[in-house]
């Protein structure tokens, strides 16, 4: 990365950041400037980070595809799976590590790029994706040159975990690109509020519309999404003056329509030698566009990780006026000044103490999550059992029974290991949502649960099977047995004699009469072993559902104990600080009159120093945001 122009806005930027965090120093906030410090911390990294994103089926994992020019690498038509992402860098030779996070630490597996979908998408093996955090590929690609494309899970708003794996990645985007189909509906709510999302995130943000080859009216389409978007900005702005800086943003962003498909075609026909009809196919697919965008972004990104710098500076500088004001206020001869900062002060106390009223409301509604995680439990794990119950029900002989129950318990052991990753993303969605709830509530972020690294219960020890042992002789039952298949037989010897004589009813009857009784008594054996195995079937399937409730009762107590310590810890720092600001606002006012008076001057002066500061600042993010826009065009 070359020195940046002195004179330029990352110049600028770099004097203006040490510049807020040298005063953070000076007023005595080591938590503000250590915000600021967070915020520039990335600022050496030579890789720019790229995050491709959007709803599934809009073409998001075929596009990657594409642009590395490997078009079966990346799973397509199959989403990434929940907690996971891929990232594509460059690298010496195709190669791809699978990382996962464990009970015992990191883990780096290596594995080959054909196996990538069995460990990263939904499509694969539910036991090989468990725990797995991300997929490394690496390839010899030159639109990699100091640029990682990441591949995260869709952004549809019936996979809540989807959703936060992808804003959680923007923390380390340089930029965006969000993808839609020329194919598909229009930009839908879910997605925008998710842009909404990102916009706070990340600066430098591009729109691919997909899957233009097939669509005779796509710019129609992309003018409707355009204008989606301007609305919801518009009545988002309304609503919240304060959101225009970070959304306003969003209309200026680029849209670059382009085709996967016609980028494969072209590559295809130059294979064969058609240049020309190549280059045609190439130009129309819109690629090249998009990867000017690309380079664009990879070597601007100084502007895009400055204009972060910026947003940052700015909130501390907020933080350290409300000092300075109260100072000012607290050296005024008009004891009115004074009055209304502690009125405010009191204020903001009077709310913290709602907020704890409603955090404990809130947490006892929270304690009925576990009876809600074993209604989803018992949901699935009876949809498991029925299709058995019904199987069982077909069996008429004996030896179709033992080869049944022969089959059965590896059977079991594998539906349920199937069934258990949709049991934990249920339970997730269920937790998220829920404590996202109780978060907003209190007037927090949205939770920010750690990714679930629960291990599937051991399931090894299935077993379902009769055990009823060696079968002890029967008693016969002359009435319920013997009499019934005896007077049939007799019937029917009556009917032989009247064709074969007295020797047609002797051999006739008896025949008849054992093969009525040995068929009921087989007949009876069978559906005893049937009403054995269903009870055992069912004696099992209780005693997994107990426990992968109680595994999953654990995971989501933690998350909630979690989630509500830290609500009482951000609680109690709020009330630390209008505390602290209250004790600080008597102790001022009750300072002889010089002592008040520098105490103003010393508030006024870091006044008039924030004033100047956040003046700059804003210039400078105009400035950046200006050529965060302008990148790649």
């Amino acid at each position: 990365m070359t020195a940046p122009d002195p004179n330029g806005p990352v110049a600028r930027l770099l004097r203006y950041a040490n510049e807020v965090h040298s005063l953070a120093g000076r007023c005595g906030r080591a938590d503000l400037a250590e915000v600021l410090a967070a915020a520039a911390a990335r600022w050496k990294d030579e890789c720019t980070d790229i995050v491709v994103a959007g709803a599934q089926k809009r073409g998001k994992s075929r596009l990657i595809n594409t642009l590395v020019g490997r078009p079966d690498l990346v799973p397509v038509d199959a989403d990434v799976a929940t907690n996971c992402f891929l990232s594509l860098r460059r690298g010496p030779k195709l190669a791809a590590v699978v990382h996962r996070s464990t009970d015992a630490g990191p883990v780096q597996t290596p594995i080959t790029v054909e196996s990538i979908p069995d460990y990263a998408s939904m499509r694969g093996d539910a036991g090989k994706r468990r725990d797995v955090v991300s997929v490394d590929i690496t390839l010899d690609n030159p639109l990699l040159d100091g640029l990682r494309l990441l591949d995260t899970p869709g952004v549809d708003s019936l996979t809540v975990g989807h959703r936060q794996v992808t804003v959680a990645m923007l923390q380390r985007a340089d930029a965006l690109l969000f993808t839609l189909s020329a194919q598909d509906q229009p930009v839908l709510r879910h997605e925008l509020e998710f842009l909404a999302e990102a916009a706070e995130r990340v600066q430098a943000i591009a729109f691919v519309l997909t899957k233009v080859e097939d669509s005779a009216n796509w710019r129609t389409l992309m003018e409707e999404n355009q204008a989606r978007l301007k609305t919801f900005v518009t009545e988002a702005v309304a609503e919240n003056p304060a959101r225009s800086a970070t959304l306003t943003p969003l209309l200026s962003a680029p849209w670059i329509p382009v085709s996967s498909k016609l980028a494969e075609a072209a590559e295809a026909k130059r294979r064969e030698g058609r240049q020309e009809r190549a280059d045609a196919l190439r130009s129309r697919s819109g690629m090249d566009v998009l990867e000017r965008h690309l380079r664009g972004f990879a070597d601007g990104r100084e502007f895009a990780r400055g204009a972060t710098v910026v947003n940052a500076a700015l909130s501390v500088l907020g933080s350290l006026g409300t000092g300075a004001k109260d100072d000012v206020a607290a050296g005024s001869d008009d004891e009115n000044d004074v009055a209304a900062r502690m009125a405010q002060v009191e204020a903001g106390l009077e709310e913290l103490n709602e907020l704890a009223a409603r955090r404990r409301a809130g947490a006892v509604a929270n304690t009925f999550l576990g009876r809600e995680v074993a209604g989803i439990v018992a949901a699935r794990t009876a949809e498991i059992r029925q299709p058995y119950e019904n199987a069982i029900a077909t069996l008429k002989k004996q030896d179709q029974i033992d080869r049944y129950m022969a089959e059965l318990p590896m059977s079991v052991q594998r539906s349920l290991e199937a069934a258990w990753s949709q049991i934990v993303y249920d339970v997730e969605m269920l937790a998220r949502t829920t404590l996202d709830a109780f978060a907003r509530d209190l007037g927090l972020d949205p939770v920010d649960l750690a990714a679930d690294r629960r291990m599937m219960p051991n399931f090894s020890q299935v077993q379902v099977r009769n055990d009823s042992g060696p079968e002890a002789p029967e008693q016969v039952d002359m009435v319920r047995d013997v009499l019934p298949s005896a007077s049939i037989g007799l019937s029917l010897g009556g009917f032989a004699a009247t064709l074969l004589g007295p020797v047609g009813f002797i051999l006739v009857a008896p025949a008849i009469g054992a093969a009525i009784f040995m068929g009921r008594r087989s007949m009876e054996k069978v559906q005893r072993n049937q009403a054995a195995l269903r009870t055992a079937l069912r004696d099992q399937f209780s005693l997994v559902s107990r426990e992968m409730t109680l595994d999953l009762e654990r995971m989501v107590a933690t998350w909630r104990v979690n989630v509500e310590q830290a609500a009482d810890e951000s609680l109690m720092r709020r009330r630390k600080e209008l505390e602290t600001r209250r004790a600080e606002l008597k102790a001022a006012s009750a300072r002889s009159a010089e002592e008040r008076k520098k105490a103003r001057q010393s508030g006024q002066d870091r006044m008039a120093s924030i004033d100047t500061l956040t003046a700059r600042g804003l210039e400078l993010r105009k400035e950046l945001a200006a050529a965060v826009a302008a990148l790649g065009r």
